[in-house]
């Protein structure tokens, strides 16, 4: 079986709980560092495409040549139709090469938050077993918008577009790989956006402890459907 690669975007943001999903479903996965230089996959190399975040944003990739690779690697595994699964950054960057716009949110989400399953999102395979409503890790300030003949499946209420897929290409907006072990790590990382923003790191870090193994099962149940869709 040819490994699943994660594409790691930045230090701190990790595969976090999606590795310990991939190990403990055995299934063969590799992460590359994109910051830090590493070698890109070629597309024959993998069964799967994760794409992680980073506080870059989409808008100015082409300013940062490990990007600029990433988008090529992507859309060529997208015109050979392998499947990709993009988070926040790595679904805004998804939904840039399908064509959608990607912009700045009317406000930037951070912390746990509600999302909702949309018509869609709730007859999606992609989220079968999900309550209508469920709590997520958000960190984010751009927004995307929902590619042409994709399915809109999440929403906030702050973020309209929260999620999308359209064949084995799946976008979302949140963070649910984020444990509790590295929530404090992005806080320290992106202390200046929270002075911007008048949050606390303690009441972050706190809100996701208490959400961790809730997050945690969500994720496991994501990623089951997602390879039980994308391998159908």
């Amino acid at each position: 079986m040819k490994p699943v690669v994660i594409i790691q975007n930045c230090e701190v943001e990790s595969p976090g709980t999606i590795a310990d999903y991939l190990r403990e479903r055995k299934r063969p996965f590799h992460v590359v560092r994109s910051f830090a230089g590493e070698r890109l996959p070629d597309t024959d190399e993998f069964s799967a495409l994760i794409v992680l975040g980073t506080p870059l944003s989409v808008t100015e990739y082409r300013k940062h040549d490990y990007l600029v690779d990433l988008f090529s690697l992507m859309t060529r595994a997208m015109r050979k139709d392998k499947p990709i699964l993009g988070l926040c950054f790595g679904a805004q960057l998804l939904a840039h090469a399908l064509g959608a716009k990607v912009q700045p949110n009317k406000v930037k989400e951070i912390g746990v938050m509600p999302v909702s399953l949309t018509d869609d999102g709730a007859a999606d395979p992609l989220f079968e077993g999900f309550e209508k409503n469920f709590d997520v890790f958000q960190w984010h300030g751009d927004t995307f918008r929902i590619p042409f003949d994709a399915s809109w499946l999440t929403t906030s209420q702050d973020c309209k577009y929260q999620g999308f897929r359209k064949g084995n290409l799946a976008g979302l907006q949140f963070h649910l790989e984020a444990g509790a072990d590295e929530v404090p790590l992005w806080c320290d990382a992106y202390a200046g956006e929270l002075e911007e923003e008048g949050l606390q790191k303690d009441d972050i870090v706190a809100a996701a402890g208490a959400n961790a193994e809730n997050a945690r099962a969500l994720t496991y149940r994501l990623l089951d459907n997602y390879f039980r869709l994308i391998e159908s």
